[in-house]
């Protein structure tokens, strides 16, 4: 009997420790379990595709906002360039005095040649002088020069979204539009009636502005910029692309 009340006393003990132990340890799991789901929820948040393609629209929709902005400074920006050089087309549609020496000297060149073709019977291939038609037919070229230029800049950034070989063109044929504004009156003798007309300050502005949403573009989209893949000993060099190449014009831009 002792030994029997012995035994059930020691197996109620081991079932005792047994009950204990399996309540610890589902404490602990209880436990464990809590602290993962509580670290793991941020993550799950973060991973949700759902949530990223909203995170990605509000990104693209705010570029957009952005470019569009940026697309309208630059037709205000185009538009100054364009207006300053019409308005020096006009001007040197007029002539100057190195325009009046000029026809005087090859007019008094032509009359001394026919007066020589009396005697030498020699024959000269110059068009006689006409001075009307030199001043239009000068200022028609550049005219169609300006509007042609015109159209290039404006259909530089009308792709969407922007690359860096838009931004680039457009900014070097904005640049290039105003040296060469300067060039053909210096070329012709006239003073630049438009000295402070091209805002630097403002162009500058708006290249930072410009390339800022570039790179958020790239970084969007995952694209790699064009140094990325360009190596020094490749022959492609951005230096030698010629910017003033269109596909759609017809006439050579340089002045011979």
């Amino acid at each position: 009997m002792i030994d029997s009340h012995q035994e059930a006393q020691n197996s109620s003990s081991d079932v005792s420790v047994t009950v204990n132990t399996s309540s610890k340890t589902s404490s602990n799991t209880s436990s464990n379990t809590s602290s993962i789901s509580a670290s793991t929820i941020p993550m799950m948040n973060t991973l949700n595709p759902k949530s990223a393609k909203n995170n990605h629209d509000d990104i693209q929709q705010r570029i957009s906002e952005e470019r569009t902005t940026l697309f309208r400074e630059a037709g205000i920006l185009t538009k100054s360039l364009y207006r300053s050089s019409l308005r020096c087309v006009n001007f040197i549609r007029e002539g100057n005095q190195h325009d009046l020496a000029d026809f005087e000297a090859r007019e008094e060149q032509q009359k001394t040649g026919r007066f020589k073709k009396d005697f030498t019977a020699s024959f000269s291939f110059e068009p006689p002088v006409e001075r009307e038609n030199e001043l239009s037919s000068r200022a028609m070229y550049y005219l169609a020069h300006a509007k042609e230029s015109f159209h290039q800049e404006v259909d530089c950034l009308v792709a969407d979204p922007w690359r860096e070989e838009h931004l680039k063109r457009f900014i070097y044929l904005m640049r290039q539009g105003e040296e060469k504004r300067k060039w053909i009156l210096e070329d012709y003798r006239f003073l630049d009636p438009y000295p402070h007309k091209w805002d630097e300050e403002q162009m500058q502005e708006w290249e930072g502005k410009a390339w800022k949403l570039i790179r958020e573009t790239y970084a969007l989209n995952g694209w790699l910029y064009q140094d990325d893949f360009t190596t020094d000993d490749e022959d492609y060099q951005d230096e030698g692309i010629d910017w003033d190449e269109d596909d759609d014009a017809g006439e050579d831009v340089t002045r011979q």
